[in-house]
């Protein structure tokens, strides 16, 4: 089944998927993917600071430039994708553009990425949630410098959807 990822990035460079089945309702899992916010990943907070660490130490100043995602699709209680076109490879470098813009956005040098929630209700009270990421570049140097950056920050990535995961299963159980 496409899901609304397929939309923005059909053929990604770069994807990691993980999943967690959840005994909770998918409406239960649904209001936590839609609660979560970074202080529920704490897992992931010594990996953010050691990139502030590094941006400090190659520009003189923490990563405080760190796209925000926007939401470009959802159907509510069933998927969300978020995206963001930056240069991360860069510490942070990011365009500003619009949702509108995600789909057409072709300035050499970047890459854009979707990473999105997919529930899917299994019966009997469990719910099974997918996290998504895909990436896309738009030109052979951001190719590069990307293939670069994800051997470095995949395992990291990884982990950090991972967390994700548990603490929605978390909230979703009441926990």
């Amino acid at each position: 089944m496409p899901t609304l990822a397929d939309r923005y990035i059909p053929l990604p460079e770069h994807a990691e998927r993980h999943s967690i089945v959840i005994r909770a309702p998918r409406e239960r899992v649904w209001a936590a993917v839609q609660d979560l916010r970074p202080s529920d990943i704490k897992a992931a907070r010594p990996l953010f600071a050691a990139r502030d660490l590094i941006s400090r130490l190659l520009h003189g100043h923490a990563q405080s430039d760190l796209p925000s995602f926007a939401v470009l699709a959802e159907e509510p209680g069933r998927e969300v994708v978020h995206g963001v076109v930056g240069q991360w490879w860069r510490l942070g470098a990011a365009a500003n553009i619009t949702v509108a813009d995600f789909e057409t956005f072709d300035t050499p040098g970047y890459g854009k990425a979707t990473f999105g929630f997919l529930l899917t209700d299994l019966g009997g009270g469990r719910t099974r949630l997918t996290t998504e990421t895909r990436v896309v570049t738009t030109s052979p140097d951001a190719r590069r410098a990307m293939a670069r950056y994800w051997l470095v920050i995949r395992f990291g990535s990884g982990l950090v959807r991972r967390a994700m995961l548990g603490a929605v299963k978390r909230r979703a159980a009441g926990r």
